[in-house]
């Protein structure tokens, strides 16, 4: 019997992108619930961040959702990172590609 891998890696050009297992993706939305994005990779996760409305990354940060779904993809490091980010705004979608940047295995 053959076994699915939790996550698994995929090269993509010269980047590895991670991918989360089908049903798997993180859902951006909005405080009222309302779903604005979703993403099944790690690139995909970052494209949406440089494009959400930040009240849809602030939620998400400060209900530490995204370094939830990070640490499910065994990215740590990164996880770690947007966990110590405490900012707002534009400034907060700047701090959380800095901290994917340093941090991206």
């Amino acid at each position: 019997m053959e076994t699915k891998p939790f996550v698994k890696k995929q090269n993509v050009m010269r980047n590895t992108d991670i991918t989360a297992e089908p049903g798997k993706e993180f859902v951006f939305r909005l405080k009222d619930g309302k779903e604005v994005g979703r993403a099944g990779t790690l690139n995909g996760f970052e494209s949406l961040i440089r494009t959400l409305p930040s009240d849809s990354l602030e939620f998400h940060n400060n209900g530490k959702h995204f370094s939830a779904w990070l640490r499910y993809l065994k990215q740590d490091k990164i996880a770690n990172a947007f966990d110590r980010i405490d900012s707002k705004g534009e400034l907060l979608r700047k701090d959380l590609l800095n901290a994917i940047k340093l941090n991206k295995l």
